[in-house]
């Protein structure tokens, strides 16, 4: 076999990388350079944005596709988020419902799993309280890797 077959055979593997991140959060700060949420930002950079630039304004629910800490894509997310939403991100912000266990009942992505590697930002197990806001992360395999837990000082809403 050669190498540029070789290379043709592996281009696959590395395709979902290439993919866009979706991010289901809210928006805290925009500076007209950077979009600012509960513990990470992204350049605005030339992003389309649907409903226009009115939308991003600290406290709108946004669904972004970004690569490489860039939005490429923003829209805002209604208060039902879309099935496709609910199934494909890697950063979400939702309030927890519940906790059962090893599962977390959350009130707008449903039930995700809480394995023993999934790590604790901010807080302790103890602070997964229902009420209380979440940032999560996952893996491109959609395995929880993260959450974080703003402000676990204060109170559950």
């Amino acid at each position: 076999m050669t190498r540029t077959a070789l290379f043709l055979l592996l281009l696959p593997l590395h395709a979902p990388a290439d993919q866009p991140e979706r991010w289901l959060v809210e928006l805290e700060h925009n500076d007209g350079i950077h979009l600012q949420f509960q513990g990470a930002e992204l350049e605005l950079g030339s992003a389309r944005v649907e409903g226009g630039n009115a939308i991003l304004r600290p406290g709108v629910w946004l669904a972004i596709d970004s690569e490489q800490g860039v939005a490429q894509r923003i829209r805002p997310l209604g208060a039902s988020w879309q099935a496709e939403d609910r199934l494909n991100w890697r950063r979400a912000q939702d309030r927890l419902l519940a906790r059962q266990g090893d599962r977390l009942l959350l009130a707008r992505l449903g039930a995700v799993s809480l394995t023993p590697d999934v790590r604790l930002i901010n807080g302790l197990a103890a602070d997964l309280q229902p009420g209380r806001q979440l940032v999560l992360s996952r893996n491109e395999a959609g395995r929880l890797t993260e959450i974080l837990i703003p402000n676990p000082e204060d109170e559950s809403e």
